[in-house]
Formats: structure tokens, C-alpha cells, sequence
């Protein structure tokens, strides 16, 4: 009887430490679940991009479709905000993305023409 004694208390144990381990997992899968961005950190995300290009690029080899490599830098940054509101909503690539761009910001504004050159410069596609 000493011996089921032991086994009974073994197989006790087991059980509390598989018990553990899996709650455990539980706990990190659940903080692992991947969240939705924010427009804001969206939009943070998109202008560190920018900055990175700006460093990385000869901004005078620039051979974009119409827009001075001075308009798509300056562009990028005022778009920014727009681009993140879009990508939020799901458009999140080339000529949709540049569709969205241009149906919120509209004909009027001033980097209307360098909406494509500025979403490929960003590297989200083309149009």
C-alpha cells in the first residue's frame, strides 16, 4: 500500500505541473495575439519610413512619374495622416491605397499629382 501511496502522489503531481505549464501557455498566447494598429502608429510608422528613405536615398537619382524628389518628401510627410487612415481601413497597397489617398485629400490639394510617386517611394506598391 505504500507503494500506490507514492505512484498516487507522483501522478498528483504530474497532473498539478501539466496543469501549470498549461496555463501558463495560455497566458502568453493570449498577450501574443496580435492587435490592431492605431492610425497614429500607423501614421509614426509611415514617417520613420520616410526618414529612413530620406537617408538611404540619393534624392537627386529620383525618377519618379511627375513629382520632384523635394515634392514626394514633403508630400509624404503632409500625407502621412491620410496614408495611416487608409491603411487602418484596410487599403493597404498600391493603386487602391492611392485611390483612397486621393479621395480624401481631393484635386485641390497641392500633392494630389505626387500621391503615386509618394507611395511608391514609401515602398507600398505602385500605381
Amino acid at each position: 500500500t505504500e507503494y500506490m501511496g507514492k505512484a498516487e502522489y507522483s501522478l498528483s503531481m504530474i497532473m498539478k505541473t501539466f496543469l501549470a505549464l498549461l496555463v501558463c501557455v495560455v497566458a502568453v498566447s493570449a498577450t501574443a495575439v496580435a492587435r490592431d494598429e492605431t492610425v497614429t502608429e500607423i501614421e509614426n510608422r509611415i514617417l520613420r519610413t520616410a526618414l529612413a528613405k530620406i537617408g538611404e536615398t540619393q534624392m537627386t537619382e529620383w525618377t519618379g512619374v511627375g513629382c520632384s524628389a523635394w515634392d514626394v518628401v514633403t508630400c509624404a510627410g503632409s500625407l502621412a495622416g491620410t496614408i495611416a487612415a487608409c491603411v487602418a481601413s484596410g487599403i493597404t497597397w498600391g493603386a487602391a491605397l492611392a485611390e483612397c489617398i486621393a479621395g480624401i485629400i481631393g484635386t485641390g490639394d497641392a500633392c494630389w499629382q505626387c500621391v503615386c510617386d509618394v507611395i511608391e517611394w514609401l515602398g507600398m506598391g505602385s500605381c
